[in-house]
């Protein structure tokens, strides 16, 4: 499966299917999951829920519902180094997780989306093991697992890609849109954010009905971004 990454075509117009497809993998997963963490997220904003529970069930649904989805239909399988959760393809050359980004995500051209925080231990050791594996002109080489290999060691051929979206709520209206991309990171920047990617794969923008009915987040680890339209 890795061998389709030096495949992929870069900056097809509307290509997102046929560039999930050369990944074994269809844009209904992602809608699914974007769909599912929205709901969530407006489920968990009463009046007896922490500030911050919108957002924290918003990214625990988007872990949930594209592992669930991709488990179920394509036997890939949930990997937690760290507590960075990833769904792994069963030949464990493909990771995938979820990320924050900015309101460059979704958006072509640079610059590239940023990561809305740093990324850790874990996400930056996922970044520099995608530029060891995908050297741009080169074929990367592969070798076969060992079978008394660490658990480290068994995801040494593992690309991680990273499910970024945004989530932008209109100020005036309340009208919600989430931006998204499925895309392969290469870089960490200041701050230690993750900052250019080796491919980004562009999905297409979901509009949500207004949540001006909702009260407004003002704290929390998962805040949400609101702006003029």
């Amino acid at each position: 499966m890795i061998d389709n990454f030096l495949s992929l075509p870069i900056g097809e117009p509307d290509g997102y299917t046929s560039q999930l497809s050369a990944l074994g993998l269809r844009w209904e997963y992602f809608e699914q999951t974007l769909r599912m963490s929205e709901q969530a997220r407006r489920n968990g904003k009463t009046k007896d829920d922490a500030k911050n529970a919108p957002g924290s069930q918003d990214y625990f649904t988007r872990v949930r519902e594209l592992r669930y989805s991709l488990r179920t239909e394509l036997e890939w399988k949930p990997y937690d180094p760290l507590q960075a959760p990833l769904i792994v393809s069963p030949d464990k050359t493909v990771g995938i997780g979820v990320l924050l980004g900015d309101a460059r995500t979704g958006l072509p051209g640079s610059p590239h989306p940023r990561s809305k925080r740093p990324a850790g231990v874990t996400k930056e050791r996922a970044v520099a093991r995608n530029q060891d594996l995908q050297l741009p002109f080169e074929e990367p080489e592969f070798a076969e697992p060992d079978v008394a290999q660490s658990d480290a060691d068994e995801y040494a051929q593992m690309v991680t890609w990273y499910l970024l979206t945004h989530r932008h709520e209109a100020r005036k209206t309340g009208v919600v849109t989430v931006r998204s991309e499925l895309s392969l990171p290469d870089r960490v920047g200041p701050g230690g954010k993750i900052d250019g990617y080796q491919r980004r794969i562009l999905l297409p923008a979901i509009e949500f009905e207004s949540v001006n009915d909702y009260a407004v987040e003002t704290t929390g680890d998962f805040d949400v971004s609101v702006e003029e339209r």
